[in-house]
């Protein structure tokens, strides 16, 4: 039996992207901020440490402005808005990689958008570390 039409839709996994601002792969540890965005049924993590992006609003206007996926507007300490249809910020928090630990840790919350949206994150558990280069870690969700 094939799927077609809604059929297949269905049964297609949302497409998931892992980005960091910051190669994570052979650092012993680091820390720093993320976000969490979807556009569709789509889920897109962010990364960055924070000297790169000191705002939760710096990683969105990175993330979409700046490399062309679309339009922000007054990124700033208190939030941004999001002038390209579809996006939407799912919160965000801090990151700590523990690599003596094999352990990265998403945790606390965004004072502009909140504590981000675990849920989101759950189905794709399995494919956050590696796509971070972090072969043998576990994630944590706190």
């Amino acid at each position: 039996m094939s799927l077609t039409g809604p059929e297949r839709a269905a049964s297609t996994p949302p497409p998931f992207v892992v980005k960091s601002y910051l190669d994570l792969s052979n650092l012993p540890e680091a820390d720093g901020k993320f976000v969490l965005l979807s556009r569709g049924r789509g889920v897109h993590l962010v990364l960055s440490p924070v000297d790169r992006t000191p705002y939760h609003a710096n990683i969105v206007y990175q993330y979409l402005q700046v490399e062309g996926r679309g339009t922000v507007e007054a990124a700033s300490s208190s939030g941004c808005r999001i002038l390209s249809g579809g996006w939407e910020v799912n919160g965000g928090g801090y990151y700590r990689l523990q690599g003596w630990l094999h352990l990265l840790s998403l945790h606390g919350k965004s004072t502009a958008f909140g504590k981000y949206r675990s849920r989101l994150l759950l189905p794709f558990m399995d494919e956050v570390c590696p796509n971070l280069g972090l072969e043998g870690f576990t994630l944590e969700l706190d």
